[in-house]
C-alpha cells in the first residue's frame, strides 16, 4: 500500500500531476500577475485623479437638507447686498446682466447622500470654476444667466441626477476709466456694480468752472470693441435721473466699459407758466414731455392747450394735455435751439442765474427791472456786463421784413458745417429776432434810472456767471478767449489772438456788447471792451483769379518802371 502512495496510477496520478503543474505555473508567473495588478492599481488612482468619480443617481435633497440649503443662501444674498445696494442687485444681479470675471465668488453646496457639503469657489485666472465632482467650467467674459446655464450643462453631461446648487456669493472689484469735463480723470476701482453717477463723484464731480461746463445728460458709456474705444448705446442722464429716479437714466457700469464725460454744446428752453423756466440742455430723443419736466411741470392755473414752439422762424403749436399724456403724435421730438412757451391765466416774469432767488415772480402793476433784481438779490459772482433781458416774441405782430432769406439759409445749414463768419452773421441777424432788450444793467445798478425798464409778462431775466474773458473770432490766426485786462484795447486782443489773418477786413471791425447783445460796426483799433463782449474781424471772400490779375499788374508796373529808368540812362 505504501508502495501504491509513492506510485500512484490511475485517477490519483493524474490529480497529483495537475496539483504539481499549478504549483510549477505560481512560482513562475506570480511576479508578472503582481506587476499587472500593480500597473491596474496606479492606472486607475491616475484616472481618478484626472476625472471625477462618476457617481450614480443621489437621493433628492432631504427637508432637513433643503432647509440648511434655503438658510445658507438667505445668509449669501444678506452678504451680497452688504456690499452692493438693493437696486444693484434687483437690476444687475438678479436679472443676470452682471458679467463674471476672474476674482468673483461663487458659492456650491452639494448633497453627497451623506451630509450637506457646503464650499466658495473663486474664477480661477483662466477664467475657469472648477466645480467639485464636475470639473472646470469656463464662465469668464459671459453674463451670469449665461454662467450658471454652462455649468448646468456641465452638470447634466456627467450625471443623471446630482443634487448640486451653484450661485454667485462675492463679488471682485474691477477698475473703469472716467474721462472727459471731470475733476479728476482717471482710472476707478467698481466695487462689484456701480453706477455712473458713483463713478463720477469718485471723479470729483462735473467740471463748471465758467470756461467749461460739463455736460450732465449726455455722459457716455463706451466699450472696447476690436482695440477701439466705441459707443456702447447707453447714456446717462443725470438731471433725468435726480427728477424721476429711473434707472435707465443713469445705468450701472459693467466690467470692460469706460465713461466718458463731454462738454455742454446744444440747448433749448422752456418759459411760460412752468415752475422753473429757463434754458436746459438737449439730448437726443427729447421730447415736449421730458422738456416739461425739466421745467418743474405746468404751473395749476396755466391753460393746457395754449402752447407753442418756436423753431428758427416758425411756429409750432402743441396740445400740452395729450403730449403730457404721451400720445406720439403730440409729443412733439425737439431739436436743438428749441423754445417751449406756455401760456397760462396768470403774468409771471421770470428770473433766473447767479441770484439767491431764482424763479417765477407774479407781474405786479408798477413792477421793474431794479425792484425785481433787488427782491432776487444779486451773488456777486454774477456778471451785470454779460446778463440780459429777454422778452417774448408776439410772432403774430411780427415784421415781414425780419423773415431774413440769407438768415434761413444759414440756419439750414448744419451747425458743425458752418463757418465763424457765418455763425457771426446769424448772431448779427437773430440779435432782435430773440427778444433781447438792449438793457445796461451795470449802469442800472449804478443808478441810470433810464435802464430801469416796466416789466411785462414773461419777460425772462439771466444773469450769467462772471467770465473774465473777451472772444476774439473771424478772420485772426487764432481765434480764441483771451483774458480780460482792463488796460487792453481791441488792438491787444487781436494781437493775443494771432494777429489779422490775410484776408482779415482791418476797417471792418465788430464788437458785439456782452451787456445787450448789440454789435458796434466799423470799431477802432483802439477802442476799449468789456469782459463777455466779443470781437468779430470779418474776412474778404476770393475772387477767382485775384491773384493771377494782381502778379501780371505788378509785373507790368515793374517793366514801366524799368523801361524809364533805360529811358533815363539812355537821354543822359
Amino acid at each position: 500500500m505504501m508502495m501504491r502512495l509513492k506510485h500512484p496510477d490511475g485517477p490519483i496520478r493524474r490529480l497529483y500531476q495537475c496539483l504539481i503543474g499549478l504549483l510549477v505555473f505560481a512560482l513562475v508567473f506570480q511576479p508578472m500577475v503582481l506587476e499587472a495588478q500593480a500597473r491596474r492599481t496606479r492606472d486607475t488612482a491616475r484616472d481618478r485623479q484626472e476625472q471625477p468619480e462618476r457617481r450614480g443617481p443621489t437621493r433628492p435633497f432631504t427637508q432637513q437638507a433643503l432647509e440648511a440649503r434655503e438658510e445658507q443662501e438667505d445668509t449669501r444674498q444678506r452678504s451680497l447686498l452688504g456690499s452692493i445696494s438693493r437696486a444693484a442687485y434687483e437690476s444687475v444681479i438678479q436679472s443676470g446682466r452682471y458679467i463674471v470675471g476672474p476674482g468673483d465668488m461663487f458659492a456650491v453646496v452639494l448633497d453627497t447622500g451623506e451630509e450637506l457639503d457646503s464650499r466658495e469657489i473663486a474664477v480661477g485666472a483662466g477664467g475657469d470654476l472648477v466645480v467639485p465632482y464636475v470639473g472646470s467650467v469656463s464662465v469668464a467674459g459671459k453674463s451670469l444667466a449665461e454662467a450658471y446655464r454652462a455649468i448646468q450643462a456641465a452638470v447634466d453631461a456627467r450625471f443623471q441626477q446630482l443634487d448640486i446648487a451653484v450661485t454667485l456669493s462675492r463679488l471682485r472689484t474691477f477698475s473703469a476709466n472716467v474721462i472727459g469735463d471731470v475733476q479728476f480723470p482717471g482710472a476707478y476701482g467698481v466695487q462689484g456694480v456701480e453706477q455712473v453717477s458713483e463713478l463720477i463723484v469718485k471723479a470729483g464731480g462735473l467740471v463748471d468752472d465758467g470756461r467749461r461746463r460739463a455736460s450732465s445728460r449726455n455722459i457716455q458709456i463706451l466699450h472696447l470693441e476690436n482695440g477701439q474705444w466705441q459707443p456702447s448705446g447707453r447714456r446717462a442722464d443725470l438731471m433725468m435721473w435726480n427728477l424721476t429716479g429711473k434707472e435707465q437714466y443713469n445705468p450701472f457700469l459693467l466690467d470692460g466699459e469706460q465713461i466718458f464725460v463731454p462738454s455742454r454744446n446744444d440747448s433749448m428752453s422752456v418759459s411760460g407758466v412752468v415752475h422753473q423756466p429757463g434754458n436746459y440742455e438737449y439730448a437726443p430723443g427729447d421730447r415736449v414731455s421730458d422738456l416739461l419736466r425739466l421745467g418743474g411741470g405746468v404751473r395749476e392755473r396755466a391753460n393746457p392747450e395754449s402752447a407753442q414752439v418756436l423753431r428758427r422762424s416758425q411756429q409750432i403749436a402743441i396740445d400740452l394735455e395729450r403730449a403730457i399724456a404721451g400720445d406720439p403724435e403730440r409729443d412733439l421730438l425737439l431739436q436743438a435751439g428749441d423754445k417751449l412757451y406756455v401760456r397760462g391765466e396768470e403774468t409771471w416774469v421770470y428770473i433766473e442765474g447767479e441770484v439767491r432767488f431764482p424763479g417765477a415772480y407774479p407781474l405786479e402793476e408798477g413792477l421793474t427791472l431794479k425792484i425785481l433784481l433787488e427782491r432776487a438779490q444779486i451773488k456777486q459772482n454774477a456778471s451785470l456786463e454779460q446778463a440780459s433781458l429777454i422778452r417774448r416774441v408776439n410772432f403774430e405782430e411780427r415784421d415781414v421784413a425780419e423773415d431774413d432769406i440769407v438768415l434761413t439759409r444759414l440756419l439750414d445749414i448744419e451747425r458743425s458745417q458752418r463757418t465763424d463768419e457765418e455763425e457771426a452773421l446769424i448772431a448779427l441777424k437773430t440779435q432782435q429776432l430773440s427778444g433781447r432788450l438792449p438793457v445796461d444793467f451795470a449802469s442800472l445798478m449804478a443808478g441810470n434810472r433810464q435802464q430801469d425798464i416796466l416789466l411785462r409778462d414773461g419777460d425772462v431775466i439771466r444773469l450769467p456767471r462772471f467770465v473774465p474773458s473777451v472772444r476774439v473770432y473771424g478772420a485772426v490766426r487764432a481765434p480764441a478767449n483771451i483774458p480780460y485786462d482792463s488796460t487792453y484795447v481791441v488792438n491787444d486782443y487781436i494781437l493775443r489772438a494771432g494777429g489779422l489773418a490775410t484776408r482779415a477786413k482791418k476797417n471792418e471791425i465788430v464788437i458785439i456788447q456782452g451787456s445787450t447783445g448789440n454789435a458796434i460796426s466799423d470799431a477802432q483799433p483802439q477802442r476799449r471792451v468789456d469782459p463777455g463782449d466779443a470781437i468779430y474781424i470779418p474776412a474778404t471772400t476770393p475772387v477767382p483769379g485775384q491773384g493771377y490779375r494782381l502778379f501780371r499788374e505788378v509785373l507790368t508796373v515793374s517793366a514801366s518802371i524799368a523801361s524809364l529808368i533805360l529811358t533815363i540812362q539812355a537821354i543822359r
